[in-house]
């Protein structure tokens, strides 16, 4: 049925016609949604009733049995309650536009489907059966997307994509030999500082790193006169001298090297898996739309 905006707004569906607000409304009302899915597909129902018989009928036989089974009901909104928002990640997956994050929030939702097909498998009504898929396990296309986000991707990834700490130990060997070469690095200068400190007796003196100058050795004005003739003055402060030797300049373009192809890769290997996983946004989408459909019911 097509509702004009006049009537909508007389009929108060989703905001009062006072002031506006949705609380007050009838969606307020009846909202109680376990999903973001669910919550759009509830508005677009109530702006949108059917007038076929036929498919209202399908919609209260599942109504009637959800509330006549008190524990499936809470089971299933129990399991629903985890769900994360499928249909926009998937969008954001097909557009590319995913992050580290979203896969494993896809992966971790995806993994849930088999135990709600579990509550629902005794489902009689013939619209609940259809949106239980008819068995409680993973289906190919699901146990490959989550086992391929299972292993390319770290369970508790950082936000922003192209700095590193995506991609899990195991899943690319060149990222594997990357990650040993600037963790040795990293172990080699932590010892650098140790052997310099009892090389030139200065117990304050530091190796330290910053984006602008690189790797330093830093010793304060109090001790430059112990300070090695191989020390390279690199950069004066307020209170002390910084040094670089050519040892520790071959190192850090080493480290740095590294570190910045490690970034890359494992950029590129997010895309990889983000490629991989659109190929499957059909499905993606029928799961969003059964999950959103058995959330409403």
């Amino acid at each position: 049925m097509y509702i004009d905006a006049v009537t909508r707004r007389n009929l108060e569906l989703t905001q009062t016609a006072r002031d506006k607000s949705f609380r007050g409304s009838l969606l307020w009302v009846l909202d109680r949604t376990k999903t973001s899915m669910g919550s759009r597909l509830l508005r677009q129902w109530l702006l949108q009733p059917l007038l076929d018989i036929n498919p209202i009928n399908r919609r209260l036989d599942a109504v009637e049995e959800l509330f006549s089974k008190g524990q499936l009901r809470a089971e299933l909104g129990d399991g629903l309650g985890k769900v994360f928002d499928i249909e926009r990640l998937t969008g954001k997956v097909a557009t590319q536009a995913a992050n580290a994050r979203d896969l494993v929030a896809l992966k971790e939702s995806l993994g849930l489907l088999p135990k709600i097909r579990v509550v629902m498998k005794d489902c009689r009504t013939e619209l609940l059966k259809h949106l239980s898929v008819g068995n409680n396990n993973f289906h190919d296309w699901e146990k490959e997307i989550t086992d391929l986000i299972s292993k390319a991707i770290v369970d508790d990834p950082p936000f922003v994509i192209k700095e590193g700490g995506l991609i899990k130990t195991g899943y690319n060997a060149e990222l594997d030999e990357l990650k040993k070469a600037t963790g040795g690095g990293k172990q080699w200068i932590a010892e650098l500082e140790a052997s310099e400190r009892k090389r030139t007796g200065i117990k304050s003196l530091k190796v330290g790193f910053t984006k602008v100058f690189g790797y330093f050795i830093e010793v304060t004005q109090s001790n430059l006169e112990q300070v090695p003739p191989d020390y390279i003055r690199k950069q004066t402060l307020v209170n002390a001298e910084r040094f670089i030797t050519p040892e520790l300049k071959e190192k850090e373009s080493l480290i740095l090297n590294a570190d910045e192809r490690m970034k890359e890769l494992e950029y590129q290997l997010l895309c990889e898996v983000r490629v991989k996983v659109a190929a499957f946004t059909k499905q993606l989408q029928l799961v969003a739309a059964v999950i959103a459909q058995t959330d409403v019911l």
